[in-house]
């Protein structure tokens, strides 16, 4: 029989003469307190990280060097493009990039203070997760609990706060997404949890108001990230294993069609869609296919397991490039072995899921996390910030598992508690402490993951951007250089690492030919779009005089680059415009530039970016006409005003 009724905040640690810590503590009963104890501490070992004065990765591209981000301040701001003109995903995550704008407005382009609202959404997500769990975990173990509903709230609550797997996600300001998204998913449950509670104390409005709340929640959540479309299964399984439908009959067709069109439609659609379109799951990223990314997915799953309960920060980084794909069931062994593991798990929670609902809730709820992240979607193979909200499912088994245990004294189960979160937290401290600054964090992160090329590649861009801000480029650059060229030997489909080379050496020498082959090669045979992106800057700085190319080295890259048949439109696009300004500038020639980007403009013709720089060219070249022609093509394209400021000052230019 399970219990029903909420017995107040730890009274039911308390077992016959031995009385737990927290209740002698007369003054902090009530376990609120204890949770606003656990924030603080959690605050504190963020402390050292949350300083850490620097931007990381698509940091850059997401909020730096976003055009509309970059006019905020500068005149009224621009919220359709900064909200929408990114390609962040599908729904392109307007209220995310709404808050990173809000925080340019408030503190500038200054990354401590992102950092901030990132750590006080995450305090807050404690806070929310307590309150959802307090609604639930009674129902998930049985009345001979010694351990009230309330303390193991705040047990799962507390160690999901510290856990130093969520530093990335906190500290790496474009997870703000992920973040935000869970803030969203958490109120939206929290309303569906009370929402079920007032009707199962007769209150008729209970349904509507528990469904009216997650949904409202969970669309802040998906446009916040897509990943916010899982707060109806998370619902779901907590309707499943807490509430089981109980609910006056004519109420129930309301749960029955939320998940019906909530669930079930949205896989038989997409079920769909693969029948129709069997080549959206073609794809060939990092050297994995659909099936050797579902092999190996199966190991990473694992490993968020083994990092929840094990969470040493010498396993954790940024960037897990020396987990290698599996390429078959035993290829590596580990691989089966996992598949097996993970069969088992869900056959154990199904087999269980009367007798130990706590064990099935925590399975199905890390599944259900996993769901779109780790499985067939063309992503990377793992990120440490997936298990971000999945991770409440296994502490929510784990910690159940151990409040029923007959043989545990209060007043050790108590110290237990303590002495883990001391150990979480001491963790995350020395965790978020590499975070302090760029170099530290990388250079933690090489030492822990020495086969990680990407690793390998932000230590050697780390020590240039330190060197050069404290101007001693010369005496750094070997060293620097060392550990890119050891990240382009780990990973020869990294194009990054040779466009580094390139660039460090083109700053103030002749290139030599060997590491201008060797761009040209990863160029040709890289693996996916983003890959593309050094490439771009070096045609910026090549069109900007900053390095000695010759034009027959840039002509050979180009041409390299342009072989590849993997890239999308627009990236394309910004080859054939990048590389005609470095023909325009550098070359002197100006009819080719014109072709170049009008050929742009044919790739990718809904973009006002390619008539506004043919315009630019015919101004510079004082054929007015054309100018106006291309500007007027350019503004009327330009529907959300992303070039509005270019547009203003090329027609003055031209008026005069």
């Amino acid at each position: 029989m399970w219990r029903a009724a909420n017995r107040g905040p730890f009274a039911g640690m308390m077992v016959g003469r031995h009385i737990p810590v927290f209740s002698q503590m007369h003054r902090l009963r009530d376990p609120r307190c204890w949770l606003a104890l656990v924030i603080v501490a959690c605050a504190l070992a963020y402390l050292r990280g949350v300083a850490g004065d620097f931007f990381l990765f698509d940091d850059f591209q997401n909020i730096v060097k976003s055009p509309p981000m970059q006019q905020l301040g500068k005149g009224p701001p621009d919220w359709i493009g900064v909200m929408f003109l990114n390609a962040t995903g599908p729904t392109r995550r307007p209220l995310s990039m709404l808050s990173f704008a809000l925080n340019i407005l408030a503190f500038g382009m200054n990354p401590v203070a992102f950092k901030v609202v990132n750590l006080l959404l995450h305090l807050a997500n404690g806070a929310l997760l307590y309150a959802l769990l307090r609604r639930i975990v009674d129902r998930l173990v049985p009345s001979t609990t010694t351990v009230s509903p309330d303390a193991v709230a705040l047990v799962i609550s507390g160690l999901w706060l510290l856990h130093p797997l969520h530093v990335s996600s906190v500290l790496y300001i474009t997870q703000r997404m992920n973040v935000l998204a869970t803030t969203f998913m958490l109120a939206g449950l929290v309303c569906y949890a009370e929402g079920r509670l007032l009707s199962l104390r007769g209150d008729r409005s209970g349904v509507w108001t528990g469904i009216f709340g997650m949904g409202l929640f969970g669309l802040l959540a998906v446009f916040s990230k897509e990943t916010g479309a899982l707060i109806v299964a998370y619902a779901f399984i907590i309707e499943w294993f807490c509430f089981r439908f109980e609910t006056p009959p004519r109420q129930r067709w309301l749960l029955q069609a939320l998940y019906l069109f909530g669930i079930a439609l949205p896989l038989a659609l997409y079920a769909g869609h693969l029948v129709l379109h069997p080549e959206s799951l073609n794809w060939t990223r990092h050297d994995f296919t659909v099936y050797t990314r579902l092999l190996s997915e199966a190991r990473v799953v694992c490993d968020y397991l083994i990092w929840t309960f094990l969470p040493l920060p010498s396993s954790m980084t940024i960037f897990h490039d020396d987990i290698a794909a599996s390429t078959g069931l035993f290829a590596p062994p580990t691989t089966i072995v996992s598949i097996a593991f993970l069969l088992g798990l869900a056959l154990a929670a199904w087999h269980w899921r009367n007798r130990a609902p706590a064990f099935a809730f925590g399975v199905a709820w890390f599944f259900a996390g996993h769901a779109l992240e780790s499985t067939v979607l063309p992503m990377e193979l793992v990120f440490e910030h997936r298990q971000y909200f999945p991770m409440v499912g296994p502490l929510l088994a784990a910690v159940c598992f151990v409040a029923n245990l007959r043989w545990a004294s209060p007043r050790g189960t108590s110290v237990a508690v303590l002495a883990a979160f001391a150990l979480v937290g001491a963790f995350t401290m020395v965790r978020a402490s590499d975070w302090r600054d760029a170099l530290s964090m990388a250079t933690a992160d090489v030492q822990n993951h020495p086969q990680a090329s990407r690793s390998q590649y932000e230590v050697g861009r780390a020590l240039v951007a330190e060197a050069i801000k404290r101007g001693n480029l010369e005496a750094v650059k070997p060293e620097a250089i060392a550990y890119i060229k050891r990240a382009a030997e780990l990973d020869l489909y990294q194009v990054p690492p040779s466009a580094a080379l390139v660039i460090i050496h083109g700053a103030n020498e002749p290139v030599p030919q060997d590491e201008v082959d060797a761009l040209a090669w990863r160029l040709r045979n890289a693996r996916s779009n983003e890959q593309a992106n050094p490439f771009l800057d070096l045609l910026v700085n090549a069109s900007e005089g900053q390095l000695s190319l010759t034009p027959a080295q840039v002509s050979m890259l180009f041409d390299s680059a342009l072989a590849n048949p993997r890239w999308v439109k627009r990236v394309r696009a910004t080859m054939l415009n990048n590389y005609g300004a470095y023909v325009f500038n550098i070359v002197r020639d100006t009819g080719e530039a014109i072709r170049l980007t009008a050929e742009a403009g044919k790739i990718d013709p809904a973009n006002a970016y390619y008539p506004l720089n043919l315009a630019k060219i015919m101004a510079a070249t004082g054929d007015a006409d054309s100018a106006r022609r291309y500007l007027a093509d350019a503004e009327r394209l330009d529907k959300v005003q992303q070039y509005r400021s270019d547009i203003a000052e090329l027609q003055r230019t031209l008026a005069h």
